[in-house]
């Protein structure tokens, strides 16, 4: 299906190529190298989109142009990716993670904290859902940051990495990114450690950052707006 729509897009780029249009040349050529790798059983995912039209995955959207993770069912105490799982998933561009599927189905059958006792026993810091999920955000790029208020309860929210405060009221409300006027930020950690935000006051450990400030993992905003 891949072939048959990149194909199809060559035929209608190249006229608009033939034009002397910089975009369409410089797609017209990634197509050709998307087309050539196809064939030959690669994915789309393999031929990087030109810096002068970053855009042309998203024209073609590609089923091989989408991030892939492979995870690899392990022996019991064994956290590694084999070497063999990990050079295909790096030949193909895409991310591994290791979990045994043994041990989750065990832990499975256990109550939150004797899972968690089993789990430390065995030296498996992360349940293997936790690190599909940590390996699935690193390789789309997200992090993950809270809003938490005095009386609401703490909610999580996703945004690519290296986005902004203004970006992050965006995902919160399309009404508190318009009237954004600044937020108040903390990392959760610092806020479990101080008790709460009373505690963090005290500590001077929040701070106001403007709607250029680049959002970290862990982040908890308070966003100040105009209705």
């Amino acid at each position: 299906a891949d072939l048959e729509q990149a194909e199809r897009r060559h035929g209608r780029v190249v006229r608009d190529a033939r034009g002397g249009d910089k975009a369409a040349v410089a797609e017209e050529r990634w197509l050709r190298d998307v087309i050539e790798a196809l064939q030959a059983g690669r994915s789309a995912r393999s031929v990087p989109p030109p810096s002068e039209a970053p855009e042309v995955m998203r024209n073609l959207f590609p089923l091989t142009g989408k991030p892939v993770l492979f995870v690899a069912n392990v022996d019991e105490g064994d956290d590694t990716v084999p070497e063999a799982i990990a050079a295909h998933a790096a030949s193909h561009g895409a991310a591994a993670v290791a979990v045994s599927s043994r041990i989750e189905a065990e832990l499975s059958e256990l109550d939150p904290e004797e899972a968690a006792v089993m789990r430390e026993e065995l030296g498996a810091a992360q349940s293997g859902l936790a690190r599909v999920v940590q390996g699935a955000f690193g390789l789309l790029e997200l992090i993950a940051f809270f809003t938490a208020g005095e009386a609401k309860p703490a909610q999580c929210w996703h945004l690519r990495r290296g986005l902004s405060a203004w970006h992050a009221a965006g995902q919160i409300h399309s009404d508190i990114q318009r009237g954004f006027v600044r937020a108040e930020v903390i990392g959760w950690n610092a806020l479990v450690e101080a008790g709460g935000y009373a505690g963090a006051r005290d500590r001077g450990t929040l701070r106001l950052e403007g709607r250029d400030y680049a959002i970290s993992d862990g982040d908890v905003l308070t966003v100040k707006f105009t209705p």
